[in-house]
């Protein structure tokens, strides 16, 4: 009897994140779900509390499942949160929480799963990236800022394990219909100085969220994805989204900058 796979998923308590597990659990993965409130309403994940951005604690969880497991197929990177506002005005604490949580925490979760993964010879690394690290977001630079590095750090990875036979992959998301939104820590400073083009902008890129395609619609586009034979680099969720990459390659960086500065600035 063929022994089920393992995938562990961070940020598992809402949103993407949940959607992904569930669907993993549907397929017959043992799903271990990472977060720091574990969600108790879905017993066949198995839930651990813990916090992404703290290498010790990430370190020890995965530690805790491999004594478990003796492996882990699957690696999910999909713990994040946003902050909006004028790159002038944005506080320490708050850019260094953003990098900490969206790219370090995603380089603590890789570190810790890399060992297993290359003695094994085999292994998946997701990493749920944004349209945003290739189309830098006004008034929500350091978001930006975090997804691009979390791309190049997946593109290093995947150059660094191709001969262990372990893939990795970023997946560009564009608007999706979770709580991200709503817990987005929005800073409105300088408003005023910016001619209220900070409360706009922010307003605009909720609106288009809301509007956004349903966390299951993306979920199920990943396990599609985890079950491939061999992960694409990167890859873009709807056909819009594509469309969107295509224009990113063909149009020079400046009338890129300008049609997002027409759009969001």
């Amino acid at each position: 009897m063929m022994k089920k796979k393992v995938a562990v998923v961070t940020g598992a308590s809402r949103g993407i994140g949940l959607a992904v597990a569930c669907q993993l659990v549907r397929k017959n993965y043992i799903v271990y779900g990472i977060c720091r409130h574990p969600g108790h309403d879905y017993p066949k994940i198995r839930w651990i509390s813990c916090d992404v951005s703290k290498k010790s604690q990430v370190d020890a969880t995965f530690l805790e499942i491999l004594e478990k497991e003796k492996k882990i197929d699957v690696l999910v990177n999909n713990a994040g949160m946003g902050i909006s506002g004028a790159a002038e005005f944005s506080g320490e604490e708050a850019i260094i929480r953003q990098l900490a949580v969206n790219q370090n925490g995603a380089i603590w979760c890789s570190q810790a799963v890399i060992p297993a993964m290359r003695k094994a010879r085999q292994g998946k690394i997701v990493f749920i990236s944004s349209l945003g690290a290739i189309f830098p977001l006004p008034y929500q630079s350091f978001y930006s800022v975090s997804k691009a590095g979390m791309n190049a750090f997946c593109d290093a990875l995947r150059i660094e394990l191709a001969p262990f036979g372990v893939q990795t992959c970023a997946v560009m998301l564009n608007d999706v219909q979770t709580e991200f939104s709503a817990n987005r820590q929005k800073n409105f400073q300088g408003d005023e100085l910016y001619g209220g083009r900070i409360k706009m902008s922010v307003s605009k890129m909720e609106a288009s969220e809301k509007n956004g395609m349903c966390a299951e619609t993306v979920a199920r586009r990943m396990v599609r994805l985890v079950e491939k034979k061999r992960l694409p680099a990167h890859d873009t969720v709807g056909l819009s989204n594509k469309m969107l990459v295509v224009l990113y390659r063909l149009l020079p960086a400046g009338v890129m900058l300008k049609i997002l500065g027409k759009i969001y600035g």
